[in-house]
Formats: structure tokens, sequence, C-alpha cells
């Protein structure tokens, strides 16, 4: 009878502690579920946030200007951007990215346009824009838009220039402005100067002024526009 007594009194404690410590671990079990969906729902907005960040925001600009042979773009550069969508309507279907400008010019390295792409049938152009946040108020960035010019290959007559071609830059171009003749007169003359270690951005030739500048293709790395004409040819970049 003692030994019964022991076992009822033994399993009415166990079953008043189950009954004590059931709700209790339900509630701490419903509390950490709480707290799980408040850590989630925290995770989600922020990765959210960060995603909308990354996507940057979309800037529509028109080209307009230089007829249907070409067209200019201009975005603001003022504060920097970071993945910077621009979605530029061009005024034709055939235009291509010619040549960007910064300015002022102190802050041409300071920006980097990438993954540019042509839709809508060629109307439209698609490009990414990163810039420093210093660049100040004022900067501005002037995309030119111009039609594929057919160059005209010239051989060249002077060392260390090669890989010589003239083409035409829109439907106007200075008199005796293009022809091998001249894209070997601009190819002298910059020759000529580097040899002198003079500047070779700027020169006058037969009376047409000429911008001279590198530029990211091989061979043809200097490229000089003037008299509505652009001269490409491979040359020298150091002493």
């Amino acid at each position: 009878m003692l030994e019964q007594a022991s076992q009822r009194s033994s399993a009415a404690q166990s079953n008043r502690s189950a009954s004590v410590a059931g709700p209790s671990s339900g509630r701490r079990l419903a509390r950490s579920l709480a707290l799980f969906v408040v850590l989630l729902a925290s995770v989600a907005a922020s990765a959210g946030a960060f995603s909308a960040q990354s996507a940057g925001k979309a800037v529509s600009v028109t080209c307009g200007g230089g007829g249907g042979n070409a067209c200019s773009a201009v975005v603001s550069l003022a504060g920097g951007a970071s993945n910077e969508k621009l979605r530029i309507a061009l005024s034709d279907t055939g235009l291509k990215l010619a040549s960007t400008v910064a300015k002022p010019a102190f802050v041409h390295g300071a920006y980097q346009l990438s993954h540019g792409s042509y839709s809508l049938g060629g109307s439209l152009y698609t490009v990414t824009l990163n810039a420093v946040q210093s660049i100040p108020k004022g900067a501005t960035l002037t995309l030119k838009f111009a039609v594929p010019a057919r160059a005209l290959g010239c051989k060249s007559v002077t060392k260390g220039i090669s890989s010589l071609t003239i083409a035409k830059l829109g439907s106007k171009q200075a008199r005796g402005a293009y022809g091998c003749q001249t894209a070997n007169a601009v190819g002298n003359t910059w020759a000529l100067r580097f040899e002198a270690r003079e500047q070779v951005q700027t020169f006058s030739v037969n009376g047409i002024a000429y911008r001279c500048k590198l530029v990211a293709t091989l061979p043809q790395n200097m490229q000089c526009d003037g008299g509505g004409t652009r001269v490409k040819f491979a040359a020298p970049t150091g002493h």
C-alpha cells in the first residue's frame, strides 16, 4: 500500500509539473517564432532595399539636333551616379554612339559607361552610367551619335604611322579635307610634333584645325577630327 501511495504521489507530481511546464514552454516557443518572423521580414526588407539601390534609377533622354545624320544627348554628372540606366531616344534608327564629351574636362575620367545596347529597331540606346559622388554641380556628359562612316584606307608615307584611314563625319566637309593626301598630311604633322616633343592634341593642316586623342582601339590608337573628317592611325605612345 505504501508503494502504491508513493507511485500515485509521484504521478500526481509529474502531472502538476507537466501542466505548469506545458503552457510556459508554449509561450517561449511562440515568442521565438515571432522573433524569427520579424528577423525574416527585416532581412527581406534589407535585401529589397539593396536590390533597388543596386539597380539604380532610370533616366530618359531625347537625342536632338544634327538632322537625320547625327544627334546629341546631354545628361547631368553632378553628384555622381550609381548604376543609373540611361534610356536615350535617338532621332533615327541608323545612328551609333560616336563620342562622349564631359564638361568640365577634369571630370572626364570620373565616370564610366557600360552595357550599351540598341533596341526598338535601333531607335533606343540604353547604357549604364556610374560616376563619382564628388563631381560638382553643372557638370554634364554629352553623348554624340552619328551615322557610321565608311573609312577610306590609305597607305601611310610617314615612318611610325600605319593603319591610316580617313572617314567623313556628317554631310559637310571642308574643301580638300577628305582624301588620302590630307590623311597623310595629318599623320605626318602628328608624327613630326611627337618627335619634337610638342603637344599633339591640337594643330592645323592646310588651314583646317584638328583635335587628336588616344582611343581605346587597336591597332588604330590615335584619332584626329577636323574639317568634317576623322583620321585614324596607329601611332607610337612613348619616346
